[in-house]
């Protein structure tokens, strides 16, 4: 450990670059599989209303209902609760359900009236159409394609194309894990989830193109025209630790975001930033290690 810290480690990463690319094959296996099954239908991706449309209540808790009871409310209301969640210490619950008729919602008004000793008059009433959440897909997308290209061509100019192509397979790996995550784990997607994940994507690309930079002068200070086995491995040597904790330092003040969300009453907001934040910052670093080195070993390397 003590090696490590200081960055004075002798792995040979060169070596262990075939095992990594396997690992990569295997994962992006894996990313893939869980893509079709959920294309099939047999996973399912976790929209928020904002994508797929749907009425919002918001009640106050005058009857001092726990928590525990809140899922007996749930399976009694004549619309699916897509979500639920609880703000101000339990004061106030937020429930989401599925578009229904007119019935159907006063239906849900009237037994929420009931449980929570409400009046219906009181009880916050949103329909929400999916107009917004495609809305911000479309520009999301628009506003990831406009970067990938951006990226590409200033890494193309500042180092050589190869090098973008590394970036982007390693940027493309993190996407896929981030949204496989959500898959198996059934969390809700949430315009706040599209944003902080286009936010990680840059974080991700910030870390890679560091370790590009750092080969270039390291090749240079060696009076080398390309990478060779040596540069590689000093290289990764010298900044595995930085990178370790880069992503310590910048994962513990998300962390206590959601921490102190929960506090505060603040958790649907706060966690469908934090949460995609957290993934993607582990995701990045692993990458820009363990992505690229195979990469790099096999088409950079000589």
């Amino acid at each position: 450990m003590s090696k490590l810290f200081l960055g004075n480690t002798k792995i040979d990463f060169h070596k262990l670059s075939n095992r990594f690319y396997k690992i990569f094959i295997i994962e992006m296996i894996i990313f893939l599989s869980i893509i079709l099954l959920t294309i099939s239908g047999l996973l399912v991706l976790n929209l928020s209303i904002d994508f797929t449309g749907g009425t919002l209540y918001e009640v106050n808790n005058n009857s001092n209902v726990s928590t525990t009871d809140i899922e007996d409310i749930v399976n009694t209301l004549e619309l699916n609760v897509t979500r639920y969640e609880s703000l101000n210490e339990g004061d106030i619950y937020r429930f989401r359900t599925n578009e229904g008729s007119i019935d159907q919602e006063n239906s849900v008004l009237t037994e929420l009236s009931k449980f929570f000793n409400t009046p219906k008059d009181e009880i916050g009433f949103q329909r929400v159409g999916p107009t917004f959440g495609s809305e911000i897909s479309k520009q999301g997308l628009r506003a990831l394609i406009i970067f990938i290209t951006f990226i590409s061509l200033l890494i193309s100019y500042r180092y050589e194309y190869k090098f973008a192509i590394i970036a982007l397979i390693a940027l493309l790996h993190d996407l896929l894990m981030c949204v496989c995550i959500y898959i198996l784990i059934s969390i809700e997607i949430t315009p706040a989830t599209i944003i902080a994940i286009l936010t990680v994507l840059g974080y991700s690309l910030y870390d890679t193109v560091v370790i590009f930079d750092k080969l270039k002068d390291s090749s240079k200070k060696q009076k080398q025209t390309s990478i060779s086995k040596d540069v590689l491995n000093s290289t990764f040597n010298e900044i595995i630790m930085r990178s370790i904790n880069t992503s310590l330092t910048s994962i513990i003040p998300v962390l206590s975001l959601i921490l102190v969300g929960n506090h505060l009453g603040l958790k649907g907001a706060l966690s469908d930033f934090a949460i995609p934040l957290v993934i993607g910052m582990i995701s990045g670093t692993y990458s820009s290690i363990f992505v690229t080195v195979p990469f790099l070993s096999r088409f950079l390397t000589k």
